[in-house]
């Protein structure tokens, strides 16, 4: 696994980055996330595709967000039915993914894994299994994000307690939404743990290239039939944020 630089550094600024609006600043302290675009990602778009993992990008279409018709859809009946099974740890890019545009994320789905249901910017129906646990916690955290400053996503997709109650006051003081092209997007992943109740997933967001990535942990826990995401009491949505030189010892997962 690639050295980490700059410790445990959750909440604050660094490694060369810089706010491009009061949005991010919000977002940085507030809610302890770290989303925040760099010079050489701005100049590039935020979105280069990186080589390997890459699944093929959905055009738009209607329903559920901008997914392709081959996308997860919510099954007539309004059941929720995913179809994996596998209860190994994922340790390559799930091959069954599409990815879409949800306002200014590139975020993905999986056929198999979820999510299956749509309910504007709130996604859910995940197979109880390591790849579910895998796309929950990306779509649950970047979702919850760039829904604000609308946080009906962040109630729904987080877990109740001590910690999604400082993360809903504290979305409050956001009042705009995350500029188109100022997210930094999801480079990678590693499952760190997973039992059938817990899992905590590293999510790797930036560009190797810009010596800008950054990898976090999202904890997601399986809860009234889902999986849904775990803010730390403290009212952060992510621990321990650290800055890595490349991408050794995480699986490349990227979109457009």
């Amino acid at each position: 696994m690639a050295d980490r630089k700059d410790g445990q550094d959750r909440g604050k600024l660094g490694g060369g980055l810089f706010i491009t609006s009061a949005v991010f600043i919000l977002l940085v302290v507030v809610l302890g996330v770290f989303v925040v675009v760099t010079d050489d990602d701005d100049a590039k778009g935020g979105n280069s595709a990186a080589s390997g993992a890459s699944a093929t990008p959905a055009p738009p279409a209607s329903g559920g967000g901008n997914g392709s018709s081959s996308a997860p859809q919510k099954p007539a009946d309004g059941s929720c039915a995913p179809t994996d099974t596998d209860s190994k740890v994922p340790t390559v890019a799930p091959k069954d993914v599409t990815w879409e545009i949800v306002n200014s994320a590139v975020l993905p789905r999986s056929k198999s894994a979820g999510p299956m249901k749509f309910d504007g910017l709130t996604a859910s129906c995940y197979a109880h299994t390591p790849r579910g646990a895998l796309m929950a916690s990306i779509n649950g955290y970047y979702r919850s994000i760039v829904a604000l400053p609308d946080s009906k996503p962040m109630k729904e997709m987080l877990l109740p307690g001590p910690g999604r109650d400082k993360l809903l006051e504290g979305a409050k003081q956001i009042t705009q939404p995350v500029p188109t092209g100022d997210l930094a997007q999801l480079a990678g992943f590693q499952v760190v743990t997973y039992t059938a109740e817990t899992a905590v997933v590293s999510l790797v967001n930036g560009e190797a290239a810009g010596r800008t990535l950054k990898v976090f942990q999202v904890t997601v826990r399986w809860a009234d039939g889902d999986w849904k995401v775990v803010p730390a009491d403290d009212g952060h949505l992510t621990s321990s944020i650290n800055s890595i030189s490349d991408m050794t010892g995480y699986t490349q997962f990227r979109g457009l």
